[in-house]
């Protein structure tokens, strides 16, 4: 699961008082010759569509003297090919297709989209052809764009979440902390090369890396025949994880604290475990795993009522990434500067009720997962929207994975998220990060007092 939104916590109440049942997307499935994968989803709704590429790529790929190159690729992705030969020639044919786009790297995919209206079909395909299958990475345009995605990284450093974050991630994934951050490390970009971006494209750009996804107001048909003959010239390579296998992250051997010292105004404090990933007999976890992070959502349940309702916490959120090299498992809260330890003592007290057969009632199973199929029936309200989850799923889970996804999460029973919590959370090496301010380290909220209080060594 992606990390719970506003609007996904608010589902669970929606399913409370409209109960659904909502088969997956109607998905029709189609391989090319050369390895590509084509999914399409029909609706003609309106005479809008989406036509989205995703490849396997991103920081999972990127030891650090190739850290941040994917997100770069990103950038140079809707400049000049070899088929429209400046970025102002593709800026303006973008604008005579009516087309809106937009790109983004995480840990374990990079997506492109164009949304126009369906008269332009035949040539948004072509244009996506193109920009994927022969970018030119113009030298003054890489040289332009190692500025932006420079810059990227540096309004990022601006914020103090983000150096939280980082500092965190550098701890849970310790041995290749690169394989967790795509945004990149910035003298890497500053030193990337059309050579660099050629490496990237030769191992990773390729159709049997890829899947192709159209939804919207399209037949299946016309994008398998267009398909077929769009990307005919676009040669099948060998697995690029068969020479570049992904890195297996070890475990955590002890538990680590982190202060992060920034001139905020109330305690942010989160707790975090490496957990299952989309591989082998790890797979049943990561429906418990979402099913109990749709649960604590709720505002009614044990969860909330004991760290929020209490007085003791701001607020407070249970996540779980799905990823199929090393997914994550944290707890965020937030705490006003005199109720830290109060706070912090509640959600370490929970953690072990967690564990209580009866901490989740019958009904709030059963809407937890009513809660997960809402959200995926929410993907679906915009063809662009259906894309971006397909292609998530695709690359960090599997096509087959999203289509069982809510049959697997409604069975998970009271058992499942106790083998979970035992396997991935309770007793199990966490990094614990907090972010205080100047005032509050000076009052003793230092690394020695938070080891403390979550009983891991300073």
């Amino acid at each position: 699961m992606r990390p719970l939104t506003i609007v996904a916590m608010a589902a669970a109440a929606v399913a409370l008082s409209h109960p659904v049942e909502a088969a997956p997307p109607s998905i029709a499935r189609h391989t090319c010759t050369n390895g590509l994968e084509v999914l399409v989803v029909e609706s003609h709704a309106n005479p809008t569509f989406t036509v989205e590429i995703a490849v396997k790529n991103g920081a999972m790929t990127e030891p650090v003297e190739l850290n941040g190159l994917s997100h770069l690729y990103e950038h140079m992705f809707f400049k000049a090919n070899a088929a429209i030969p400046s970025q102002e020639a593709y800026l303006a044919r973008g604008r005579e297709l009516g087309l809106s786009w937009d790109g983004t790297t995480n840990t374990e995919r990079v997506n492109y989209f164009f949304s126009t209206t369906s008269d332009h079909f035949a040539d948004a395909m072509t244009f996506m052809r193109d920009s994927i299958t022969s970018p030119l990475f113009d030298a003054k345009e890489l040289e332009r764009e190692r500025v932006v995605v420079t810059g990227e990284i540096d309004r990022n450093e601006a914020s103090p979440q983000h150096h939280l974050g980082h500092e965190i991630e550098k701890r849970l994934w310790f041995k290749y902390p690169s394989r967790k951050d795509p945004l990149g490390d910035r003298a890497t970009v500053l030193r990337a090369t059309q050579a660099t971006m050629r490496l990237i494209q030769q191992r990773y750009y390729v159709p049997n890396n890829s899947v192709l996804v159209v939804t919207g107001d399209v037949t299946a048909k016309a994008v398998f025949d267009l398909a077929d003959q769009l990307y005919s010239g676009w040669r099948r390579a060998a697995d690029p994880f068969i020479a570049n296998p992904l890195v297996t992250h070890p475990p955590l051997p002890k538990s680590n604290v982190v202060v992060v010292e920034q001139p905020v105004q109330s305690y942010t404090g989160s707790i975090h475990w490496q957990g299952p990933s989309t591989v082998g007999s790890e797979i049943p976890a990561t429906y418990a795993a979402d099913l109990l992070s749709y649960a604590t959502a709720e505002t009614s349940s044990k969860f909330q009522k004991h760290l929020v309702e209490s007085g003791a916490c701001v607020s407070t959120q249970l996540n779980y990434l799905t990823q199929v090299n090393g997914g994550e498992i944290w707890i965020v809260f937030e705490a006003s500067a005199e109720r830290i330890d109060r706070c912090v003592g509640a959600v370490i007290a929970e953690l072990q009720l967690m564990r209580a057969p009866d901490y989740l009632s019958d009904e709030e199973l059963v809407n937890a997962g009513r809660s997960a199929e809402y959200q995926l029936i929410r993907d679906r309200e915009k063809p662009s929207a259906l894309s971006g989850a397909m292609t998530f799923w695709w690359t960090s889970a599997g096509l087959d994975y999203y289509l069982g996804y809510v049959d697997n999460v409604k069975k998970v029973d009271r058992a499942a998220i106790a083998r979970y919590l035992d396997t991935y959370v309770i007793g199990r090496p966490f990094v614990f990060g907090s972010m205080v301010s100047p005032s509050m380290k000076k009052q003793g909220f230092d690394k020695a007092h938070f080891a403390k209080l979550a009983g891991a060594q300073p």
